[in-house]
């Protein structure tokens, strides 16, 4: 086995089957790849249609975990890792899609670079900016180089990344289970920083989809995930100076985050303005307030 897909599926019913497609069809061959969906308390019928799926589409090797209760996608993650099988490990969301070639592309540029990670172009649908391609192979080695190249301390999304399996378990990675959003932005710097080298992979390209009603667009959750990611920021933080690396952020949100915080950040992505300033400093006030509340899990360096 080469790839092992992993899969953390929790109310996906509407949206698994594309997925399913999106690998299925795949130039690289079936025989070769192991998909691993883990069921996370699913309530609306994913279990019914990744069944369905599998009954019309036999030759497609297709595993199943399943949690009668929703764990978080860091367990899910991890207990799939556990049963994966493969060389290298890929890991997906349930609502997202890859082009055709992406598995093929992805594991001969791993292969022949003899690379612990190979590393895909993205096309981020709500926050476009955000986007990553790349136009030509490269292989690096640098700790630095590494940082720079993949931006992994900004845009920390695991699904860009496959890896080896063994260079994954032999460093004793895991996901984070105290962390219910951006819990793949410090496991990945640390990935990127520990791996022998990394090979860049032009044509490869994963579409991390927008989706309206999804766990993250509500307001609840959009607060809950801010707070979460202030506390992966400071932990990269603290592992980027620990290691004596600088990070990566772009001008504008550096200086910003350096006088007022997270906030303005935020600020930046929900207003159809992003030149006005003002809008920016208007978040400065209720963040003092809110980052009374914060607590960091871990003790800034002296």
């Amino acid at each position: 086995m080469k790839i092992s897909v992993i899969i953390p599926a929790c109310n996906c019913a509407q949206y698994i089957r594309q997925t399913l497609d999106c690998l299925r069809l795949q130039t690289f061959p079936s025989r070769d790849t192991e998909v691993i969906i883990y069921l996370d308390g699913c309530t609306d019928g994913t279990d019914t249609e990744i069944s369905q799926y599998a009954t019309q589409y036999p030759k497609m090797n297709l595993r199943v975990i399943r949690s009668e209760i929703n764990r978080g996608v860091s367990v899910a993650r991890n207990a799939a890792i556990a049963a994966a099988r493969g060389k290298y490990i890929h890991f997906m969301d349930a609502d997202d899609v890859i082009n055709t070639d992406f598995y093929q592309k992805m594991y001969d540029a791993a292969s022949n670079a003899d690379a612990d990670v190979a590393v895909a172009g993205f096309i981020h649908e709500r926050w476009p900016g955000d986007s990553m391609m790349y136009d030509k192979t490269l292989v690096l080695s640098l700790p630095q180089d590494k940082i720079d190249a993949t931006r992994v301390d900004m845009h920390g999304y695991s699904w860009r990344y496959l890896i080896r399996r063994d260079f994954w378990n032999h460093n004793r990675f895991e996901f984070p289970i105290d962390m219910k959003y951006c819990e793949d932005l410090l496991i990945m710097t640390k990935m990127i920083y520990y791996a022998n080298r990394i090979v860049l992979v032009p044509g490869a390209t994963y579409v991390y989809k927008y989706r309206q009603n999804s766990l993250l667009t509500t307001r609840t959750t959009r607060k809950l995930q801010a707070k979460f990611y202030h506390y992966a920021r400071c932990d990269v933080y603290i592992f980027m100076c620990t290691t004596e690396l600088r990070m990566t952020r772009k001008k504008q949100k550096l200086i910003l985050y350096h006088l007022f915080g997270f906030l303005p950040i935020l600020a930046l992505r929900y207003t159809t303005d992003s030149n006005n300033i003002w809008v920016c400093l208007f978040g400065f006030i209720p963040f003092i307030k809110m980052r009374r509340k914060l607590k960091l899990r871990r003790p800034p360096l002296q």
